[in-house]
């Protein structure tokens, strides 16, 4: 069935190809919580990085559309994706949308964050993972680190290591990221910092968060084998609100650096335009394609996956 997908495939029709990877489970036990009132858990995912009119709200509207019983979302303001919230709620009157407080840039935020979803006492079918920024200038977060490096990868790999005890045997993570990671430049393992900004270009420290997202999805892939299904899902040139952080001059200089080096424009700049709906669907399709489960982790596009398999390295 999944062979049917291709790079026009939007993330509705995703959730209506799986409806029961996507609507209410049954369970022996109901937690003891408010949110839920009887044996019957609805499907329960965690999404990262929601903002108005971006892939990440693409994504949880369409897992609303094919009957998803709960979306918890994290940001670090509810006022900023309320606009989302309100949108979901006029369409979906079932869906139960849960806002905890997370700030990407203070490690010490998604920590309180990951207190306050276990004090929820839901299990955790799937969690998805969105960059928050691309191509910012240099800038260090409150814990002193490069902004690309902990707000794309790291407040995620403490978030999913907090949570990981409360994930569904079965369960997925998808971490969005993007063609881009082959232009990272080698890891300085010592220095993620690029010499504290003396060396840095913007787009370099966005590719190295994005490379830093693979490593680690294989990392998730092969310590919980049999438990989590981890996948790094990259939706294509799809236009997002963390793109227009790139000024044009940010680019032409790094195309221009790249063109004395010999080197070839990277594959992003080559893909053809995709829409938020047709980018979802590659998320979508990490969190739910069955067919998907053996062969954990991969680097996913929306196209029939025979002609798009890489493997995430």
């Amino acid at each position: 069935m999944s062979s049917t997908f291709n790079d026009q495939t939007q993330g509705t029709d995703v959730t209506k190809t799986f409806p029961d990877r996507v609507k209410q489970k049954t369970c022996s036990t109901a937690p003891t919580t408010p949110y839920y009132q009887t044996n019957q858990l609805a499907t329960t995912v965690l999404i990262s990085g929601l903002k108005r009119g971006d892939l990440a709200a693409a994504t949880a509207d369409a897992l609303a559309h094919g009957g998803a019983g709960t979306i918890i979302y994290t940001g670090r303001s509810q006022s900023e994706v309320q606009p989302v919230v309100d949108h979901i709620n006029r369409k979906y009157k079932t869906v139960k949308m849960i806002f905890v407080t997370a700030d990407s840039g203070s490690l010490t935020s998604f920590r309180k964050a990951a207190d306050t979803i276990k004090e929820l006492g839901v299990s955790i079918d799937g969690f998805v993972g969105f960059p928050e920024v691309m191509a910012v200038p240099w800038e260090l977060t409150e814990d002193g680190l490069e902004s690309h490096f902990q707000r794309n990868y790291l407040c995620y790999f403490l978030l999913l290591n907090l949570l990981c005890d409360i994930m569904k045997p079965g369960s997925r993570v998808v971490l969005v990221t993007s063609s881009l990671r082959n232009e990272a430049p080698a890891p300085s393992w010592d220095d993620l910092g690029f010499e504290n900004g003396e060396n840095y270009h913007s787009l370099d420290g966005y590719s190295q968060s994005m490379l830093a997202i693979v490593l680690f999805i294989k990392s998730i892939a092969k310590r919980y084998s049999g438990s989590i299904v981890a996948f790094s899902a990259n939706p294509g040139n799809t236009k997002t609100n963390v793109q227009t952080y790139v000024a044009l001059d940010e680019i032409k200089s790094w195309l221009q650096r790249k063109k004395e080096a010999g080197e070839d424009i990277p594959v992003l700049l080559q893909q053809a335009p995709k829409s938020l709906g047709q980018g979802s669907a590659t998320v979508l399709r990490g969190l739910l394609d069955p067919e998907l489960e053996g062969i954990s982790p991969i680097w996913s596009l929306s196209r029939p996956l025979p002609d798009t398999q890489v493997t995430a390295s």
